[in-house]
Order: structure tokens, then sequence, then C-alpha cells
């Protein structure tokens, strides 16, 4: 599916058996780049990829983040995973280094200047200085969600480059980088907003989910397992709008009812009035679900007209 609309025009697709979407684009040198940039950070600590991973999969399950092809609302996956490496660049002591402290580090086979940006950084992984940073990916998950459900993106402009938050109005901002309510910059293409399709509602919306799941991390139920079976941890974190102000207790999420492909669906359609073998087994399922998963009473209503 071709985006001509985009910032840069991409083609999307999807390869069907594994079910894993991609984006062609010609002649993108900084997103090769920015690539690489990303390895290197996933490479440089260990901690980087889980807790990557575990904030994208979070802001999916709530409806915050994805790559829409119609250039929506939502948080894009770079944009968030940008987040997560200037988190991690402003831990104390960092577990991260700054992409201006990476530019020093780059060897003269590291250098490279794209459209005028200076996009220097080491290639390798082990040129960089352990980490002296000793949090735990589950305790720095937590921090992330405390830091940005108070952070005031409106009124910053969030630099990789320096590993800071440089408040507004600031005189050096670069022409053409657009303002909106989360500014955040891109580490080497510095008049680029990364976040800038993001809206008001949807950015107000990201720090009260962010705050929702900062406060469920606080609580017992994410550190200690449920004696009741429930969801606890990371596991509830997970699932759609589970920490959702307002939704404590509705834990939102989906139970399949498998049917067999090889003959069920065709039964179910072919019995007269539908109310064949496999109706009676899917009425058994959603009971199931209803009087023993969600606990709720059930009784026996009129059958169906």
């Amino acid at each position: 599916r071709t985006v001509p609309a985009a910032r840069r025009p991409v083609v999307k697709f999807c390869h069907k058996q594994s079910g894993l979407a991609g984006d062609i684009s010609v002649d993108n040198r900084l997103a090769l780049l920015n690539t690489r940039f990303l390895q290197l950070c996933a490479e440089a600590d260990e901690r980087v990829r889980p807790l990557v991973y575990a904030a994208r999969l979070w802001a999916k399950r709530q409806g915050l983040a994805g790559n829409p092809s119609g250039g929506g609302p939502l948080l894009n996956n770079y944009a968030l995973t940008l987040l997560v490496v200037f988190f991690l660049q402003m831990r104390s002591p960092p577990v991260l280094p700054t992409v201006a402290r990476l530019r020093d580090m780059a060897g003269d086979e590291d250098r490279a200047v794209v459209g005028g940006w200076d996009c220097s950084f080491p290639r390798n992984a082990a040129a960089l200085e352990p980490s002296a940073n000793t949090e735990t990916p589950c305790s720095l998950l937590a921090d992330f969600f405390r830091v940005f459900g108070d952070f005031d993106f409106a009124g910053q402009v969030i630099s990789l480059r320096e590993g800071q938050a440089w408040p507004l109005p600031i005189p050096d901002v670069p022409e053409g980088f657009k303002l909106g309510p989360l500014n955040l910059q891109d580490p080497f293409e510095l008049s680029h907003n990364v976040a800038a399709n993001v809206n008001e509602k949807t950015a107000e919306r990201f720090q009260r989910c962010c705050r929702a799941a900062a406060k469920y991390c606080r609580s017992l139920q994410y550190r200690r397992k449920s004696s009741k079976g429930r969801a606890w941890g990371l596991t509830r974190l997970f699932q759609p709008g589970a920490v959702e102000p307002g939704a404590a207790n509705a834990g939102a999420f989906l139970i399949s009812v498998p049917l067999d492909e090889a003959g069920g669906s065709w039964r179910f359609h072919r019995v007269g009035g539908g109310r064949g073998p496999w109706f009676w087994e899917v009425c058994s399922a959603v009971a199931f679900v209803l009087r023993d998963v969600l606990k709720c009473d059930c009784t026996a209503g009129k059958a169906p007209g």
C-alpha cells in the first residue's frame, strides 16, 4: 500500500506468512542511520530492548501507539522508542549516553553527514563504557510511567542529542521544527519533531495512562502474585485498557472460542434454525466465560426466536 502523502513517501507491506509489517523507502539515508543508532542503544545495555518492547506493547494495548497509514494522532513506534532512550539518558547514573557524547566518541570511520546533519556515532557497542546504573528493568519501567505522567511535553523540547528537555521558548530551535503538544527532536535531523502528528487529546491521554500505570506499579498487585488467580504484575499491565483511568476493575481482554474450521462453521449454519451442536457449544463457552471467569450470575433465559 503506497503512502505518497507521508513526510518521506513509503510503500507499506505485510508478509502474509509471518504477519510482520514493514516499510520500503528509497534514498532515505537518515532512516538507515536512525536504525543503526537504535541498534547501538540496544547492544549497549541488555535492559534497553526489553524496556522498549514493554513500553511499546503497553502503549499498543492502551490504543496510544501504532503506525497509522493516514498519519493519525497516535504515537508512532519510533517516537515511543526515542522516549525510552531519552528516559534512559536521564537516569542517574545514565543507562545510555547522549548523542553528543556518542559523536565525540566516533572514530574517523564512523563520521557521517547526511543532508547537512552530523550523524556520527560509534558503530560498535564495544567502544562504549558499561553503564554504572544498576536499576532493574521492572523498576525502570515503573519510573518511566512516573516521569512521563507529569512531564511538561507542550512546554519543552526533548533533545536526545543533549539528553535534556529545553524549556520553551528557546532561541535555537531549528527552522522548520513544528511545535505541538509533544515535542520530541530527532537525534540527528534536528528540524524534525518525530511526534508532530500527536494532537492534544492523544498527548493528554498518554499522560493519564502513564499516571494510571505508575499508580498500578506501586501496588501490591504489580509486585505479588494474586492469591485469587487474577492477572498480576506485567500480565495485567499489558491487558487492553486494564490500567486506563476509570477502568481499574474492568480488565478488558479477549477470550477466543475455537471452532473447527474443517466443518464447524459449515455445520453451524446448515443445521435448521442455527441451533445445532455447534450452537450449544458456543453457548456453553460463553456461559463458562461469564460464570467461571468473570464471576457473573447466569440464569437460563428464553430461547431466541
